[in-house]
């Protein structure tokens, strides 16, 4: 049992949770592939919109200024990115 488990469970999980952890580890890591691959086909300014306010924080009116573009703008290009993504990402 790693150390970093029981960290984060505050105590050992039960043994069901360890018997399925590494079909959960699989599935995570599928799913996190399929997340980037869809990024990259979305087109480049759905893209660094996501990236800028989903992986680095940024609010509406960060990127709308970094872009040069109107926040109404960044809310667009996340939408429809959005939308993208969950039809991507559909099981």
């Amino acid at each position: 049992m790693s150390l970093d488990v029981i960290m984060a469970h505050g105590t050992e999980p039960a043994a069901s949770e360890v018997a399925t952890s590494p079909a959960r580890a699989f599935d995570r890591k599928e799913l996190g592939s399929r997340l980037w691959e869809a990024l990259r086909r979305l087109p480049f300014d759905q893209r660094t919109a996501v990236i800028l306010h989903e992986l680095h924080g940024m609010h509406y009116q960060e990127i709308a200024f970094s872009l040069g573009v109107t926040t109404g703008a960044v809310k667009s290009r996340l939408a429809r990115a959005r939308q993208s993504l969950r039809q991507e990402l559909k099981p």
